[in-house]
Formats: C-alpha cells, sequence, structure tokens
C-alpha cells in the first residue's frame, strides 16, 4: 500500500507527525475513491468502496496508535511519580 509522509517534518513532536500523515493517507484515499467513481471504468464502485474502507483502516489505526501512545505515557509517568 502507498503511503504518503508530511511535505515537511513537523517540530511538534512524533505524535503531531503521525497524526499529520495519517490525515494526509485519509485524505489521498478519499481522493482516490471519488477519482473513481468519477472516472467510471471497470468495477467503479467496488474501487471506491475499498479505497473509503482503507481511509477508515487509516483513521482506526491512528486512533490506536494514539490511545496506545496515551496509556504508555501514563505508565511512564505513574513510574517516575512514584
Amino acid at each position: 500500500m502507498l503511503t504518503l509522509t508530511a511535505p515537511e517534518p513537523i517540530s511538534r513532536g512524533a505524535f503531531a507527525e503521525r497524526r499529520a500523515v495519517a490525515i494526509a493517507n485519509v485524505h489521498w484515499f478519499r481522493a482516490m475513491a471519488w477519482r473513481a467513481l468519477r472516472d467510471g471504468g471497470p468495477q467503479a464502485e467496488l474501487r471506491a468502496a475499498n479505497a473509503r474502507a482503507a481511509a477508515r483502516i487509516v483513521l482506526l489505526q491512528a486512533k490506536r496508535d494514539a490511545l496506545v501512545s496515551r496509556m504508555a505515557n501514563a505508565a511512564l509517568t505513574a513510574d517516575t511519580g512514584a
């Protein structure tokens, strides 16, 4: 699967950079879905549905990564505070 990266590095940290890449990927997949429907061609609806599904997968993975990151940071903070 082709993944996109942010055009320039973001200096706000790893979380912001991962979020920017995920958003860019979602926009790209949604644009692919729209292009598939607009251009037509063989199985255009199926290709558009697959692109939309990929966008949903990217969003779910980004949310899961954020949750794991928050949990890990909370665990590290709790360990250092004791």
